[in-house]
C-alpha cells in the first residue's frame, strides 16, 4: 500500500528499561518488572479478582474486544483458565497479568501471540487495561516491559500490534513507544457483528532501545515452539 508506511518516531516518554526478575521473583511467577507495573503469570487464587476486573470493564472494553460485552460468568471463568499455565505459555502465545508496582493490584492483561521460531522470530501483541485505570501511564509501562521481554528474553525480532483506527488511546501508546505504522489489515477481526479493519504497527529489535536488547542474531536456528523463550524458567 503506497504511503502506508510511517517510520518510527523517537519519543522521550518511552519508559526506562524494565528488569528481569530475581530467582525468587521468578518462582512467584513474575516475568518482567517495569517502573510502574510488573508482569506475572496468573495464579489459581487470582480467579475472583480477574473475573471482577472483567465484569466491571465490560462497557469499557466492548468497542475494542470480541464478545467481551456479551460474556457470561462461565465465559469469563473460561477466559481466566486460559490465563493459567500451561495454557498461558504454550510456545505460540503468552498471556500475563499486569499489576501495579505500588500495591500489586491487578489492572489489566498483556499478551504475545503467533510467536514464530527462526527464521521469522515474529509475534503480535495484545493488551487491555481495566476500567478506572486509564490515564496513569500503566499500560504504556506494561507494554514497554512486554516488548523488553520479547526482545531480550525470547530473542524475537519483530513485535506487531493490530489496532482499530478509532482506538486513539492505543494508537497513541504504540506511537509513543516508537512503533511504525505499516498499513491496514482489512476485515481482520469480527467485533460486535462486523469484520473490522485494523492498523498494523510494529517495532523491530534493532530499533528498540537503540538495538541494545537485540538477541536475534544469537537465537537458536532450530527449536520447537514449546522451547521458545523457556530458558530461565
Amino acid at each position: 500500500m503506497a504511503g502506508a508506511y510511517a517510520a518510527p518516531v523517537s519519543d522521550p516518554s518511552l519508559p526506562p528499561p524494565s528488569t528481569p526478575p530475581t530467582a525468587r521473583q521468578r518462582a512467584d511467577g513474575i516475568v518482567r518488572i517495569g517502573t510502574r507495573t510488573l508482569l506475572r503469570f496468573a495464579r489459581e487464587d487470582d480467579g475472583p479478582d480477574f473475573i471482577a476486573m472483567l465484569e466491571r470493564s465490560r462497557a469499557h472494553l466492548a468497542p475494542w474486544m470480541p464478545r467481551t460485552a456479551r460474556g457470561s460468568e462461565s465465559s469469563l471463568t473460561n477466559r481466566f483458565q486460559r490465563m493459567l499455565l500451561p495454557q498461558s505459555d504454550d510456545g505460540h502465545r503468552l498471556r500475563l497479568l499486569v499489576c501495579a508496582a505500588d500495591d500489586r493490584r491487578m489492572v489489566g492483561v498483556v499478551s504475545l501471540g503467533g510467536i514464530a521460531p527462526w527464521p521469522s522470530l515474529d509475534c503480535h501483541t495484545g493488551y487491555w487495561i481495566a476500567a478506572g485505570e486509564t490515564g496513569q501511564g500503566l499500560m504504556r509501562d506494561a507494554v514497554a516491559a512486554l516488548v523488553d521481554h520479547a526482545f531480550e528474553d525470547r530473542c524475537l525480532h519483530r513485535v506487531a500490534a493490530n489496532i482499530l483506527p478509532a482506538n486513539r488511546r492505543s494508537l497513541a501508546l504504540v506511537r509513543a513507544l516508537g512503533f511504525a505504522r505499516e498499513g491496514v489489515l482489512r476485515g481482520l477481526i469480527e467485533i460486535d457483528g462486523a469484520w473490522r479493519d485494523h492498523e498494523c504497527w510494529a517495532v523491530l529489535s534493532t530499533e528498540w532501545r537503540g538495538g541494545r536488547l537485540d538477541r536475534s542474531a544469537n537465537a537458536p536456528k532450530k527449536r520447537s515452539p514449546r522451547t521458545l523463550g523457556r530458558s530461565g524458567r
